[in-house]
């Protein structure tokens, strides 16, 4: 029965032309106005309902952050949704960079 519901699943996926998958990098550039990203030369739609943390480093817990807080250099990683046509994120994670080169 549990295969039979993934494959279903999956199979609803591929129909409908949605794929879940994750990207790691550096924020190579973001667009405010129509609210992009750019990662691995990828352009991704943040979204309102998209949740944004700070990794906390060792210190406690992630702090939730939101859009204006991501930076050009920011290392992240990305939870995202694929269409044909865009990616879309539903998560993104500002990694902690430990020994920075600079």
């Amino acid at each position: 029965m549990k295969n039979l519901l993934v494959s279903a699943i999956l199979g609803a996926m591929c129909v409908s032309g949605l794929s879940a998958m994750d990207l790691k990098g550096m924020i190579e550039g973001i667009d405010d106005s129509s609210k992009t990203i750019q990662v691995n030369g990828n352009t991704i739609k943040v979204m309102p309902y998209t949740k944004i943390k700070q990794e906390s480093c060792g210190i406690g817990w992630d702090s939730a952050k939101k859009f204006v807080d991501l930076k050009k250099g920011d290392f992240i990683k990305v939870d995202l949704s694929k269409n044909s046509q865009k990616m879309v994120a539903e998560k993104i994670k500002i990694k902690c960079v430990k020994n920075p080169a600079y």
